[in-house]
């Protein structure tokens, strides 16, 4: 399991995104309580979207969430431009440049997919 994002509510608590791979999907497990799954062909193409070429020379050290022949890195990283280190989720394809976006920006977009698709599906009637 990788911890993705935590955020801080309105109210002052703190909510944490979780993903989690079976073997087909990616599993996201909000503490809010929405929960989903995703295709590893989407989370590619949200990194795809989203993501940009990792800089050189930035290792990849720290948790990661193998996902079939992809891998899915959180990286802490101080960049000089910024006042303290963010978070970013880095993807790292076959044969491609490993691909990072601050993982705040793409955990919300993942969220929102996993929600949006969750919503789609038709529902269980109760008899």
């Amino acid at each position: 399991m990788l911890l993705l994002d935590e955020r801080i509510k309105p109210d002052g608590t703190h909510a944490r995104t979780w993903a989690e791979y079976d073997g087909e999907r990616v599993h996201i497990t909000d503490e809010d309580g929405a929960t989903g799954a995703l295709s590893v062909l989407a989370v590619d193409r949200v990194m795809c979207r989203y993501g940009r070429p990792l800089e050189h020379g930035i290792a990849l050290d720290g948790d990661a969430l193998m996902c079939g022949q992809f891998r899915l890195h959180m990286l802490r990283y101080h960049a000089v431009v910024d006042a303290e280190a963010r978070d970013y989720l880095v993807w790292v394809r076959p044969d491609e440049e490993p691909l990072a976006c601050v993982a705040t920006m793409v955990t919300a977009a993942l969220r929102f997919l996993m929600m949006r698709l969750a919503g789609e599906r038709p529902q269980e009637s109760e008899a």
